[in-house]
């Protein structure tokens, strides 16, 4: 199995330092491949390492267009943003999640990683024993390169909660 392929199933399978071992690994043998550079900041979030998640992911933005270098803001400061969004939703978006109990995390637990939801999982909803909707800061912000965007995404994202 490719490095890059197997650093992957690890990582979707909630296996963050083994992952993170072969994911570093194929950094070293392609150093040119953007892929492996954002996967490899994607594990470094899991494994503690926010400093060198940053430094994976601006690689990546460096190697690949496609893989702008994410937007990060306070804890605070992606409050307000959601606040903002539901501010601004539809009446009928706004009925939808009146009953909704909005909760931010940084990233999905690796209990349900391993139950299941995906490491890169945007949301996760709860409906028992109370209607819960989790928002993953970090995986959020990996979506965008931009504040704006950022708070685009978190319109849409209850929206379509």
């Amino acid at each position: 199995m490719e490095l890059l392929q197997k650093a992957r199933a690890l990582y979707q399978a909630g296996e963050m330092h083994d992952a993170l071992e072969v994911a570093q690994a194929a950094c070293e043998r392609q150093p040119k491949d953007a892929e492996a550079w954002w996967l490899l900041g994607c594990i470094n979030r899991y494994t503690g390492l926010p400093s060198a998640s940053d430094d994976a992911f601006r690689r990546a933005a460096q190697l690949s267009r496609k893989r702008p270098a994410p937007v990060r803001v306070t804890g605070k400061r992606f409050r307000e943003l959601l606040d903002q969004a539901q501010e601004g939703l539809s009446k009928d978006a706004h009925q939808r999640l009146k009953a909704t109990r909005l909760k931010v995390e940084p990233l999905p637990a690796l209990e349900a990683i391993k139950a299941g939801l995906s490491p890169d999982a945007p949301t996760l909803r709860k409906r028992h024993p109370e209607d819960l909707l989790i928002l993953f800061q970090v995986n959020l912000e990996n979506r965008c390169d931009s504040e704006p965007e950022l708070a685009r995404l978190l319109g849409r994202t209850l929206t379509r909660a």
